[in-house]
């Protein structure tokens, strides 16, 4: 057996699935990867609450924000990382290099930290980004 792919998980992956888009079965086929230990995923508290934020924002429902947090909690195999003052500086920092908002600098600062290169992602732009190879589920 190979070693386990160590995936970063993006906001869009999470909202595909939240607010029931048009990806959303796409991106719950591969959440059943790090649910059957297939792959071991990552993500951030900031994407949590940035998710929260447009969930509130779009469906305007603390019924389905709450749906959301009981989702996330119950993702065996997921790690939610907390990045320090450092990280989030070095984020500050990245947005000038790679012309990414600060959403996604921190995305790549915190797979920085976490010593990860694929991101788990609905966003081309990414694409751009040395070091990373993003996948689309």
């Amino acid at each position: 057996m190979g070693e386990i792919d160590l995936v970063f998980i993006d906001a869009n992956i999470f909202l595909e699935i939240a607010l029931r888009n048009e990806k959303s079965e796409l991106c719950k086929q591969y959440i059943r990867k790090f649910l059957s230990g297939e792959v071991k995923a990552f993500t951030s508290d900031f994407i949590i609450y940035a998710c929260l934020l447009s969930i509130q924002n779009k469906a305007k429902n603390s019924e389905l924000m709450k749906d959301f947090l009981t989702f996330i909690d119950n993702l065996v195999g997921l790690e939610i990382h907390r990045p320090s003052p450092f990280t989030v500086a070095n984020s500050v920092e990245l947005m000038s290099k790679t012309k990414l908002d600060f959403d996604d600098s921190l995305v790549v600062a915190c797979m920085d930290d976490l010593k990860i290169k694929k991101l788990v992602s609905l966003d081309k732009h990414f694409d751009k980004i040395e070091g990373i190879k993003r996948i689309e589920p």
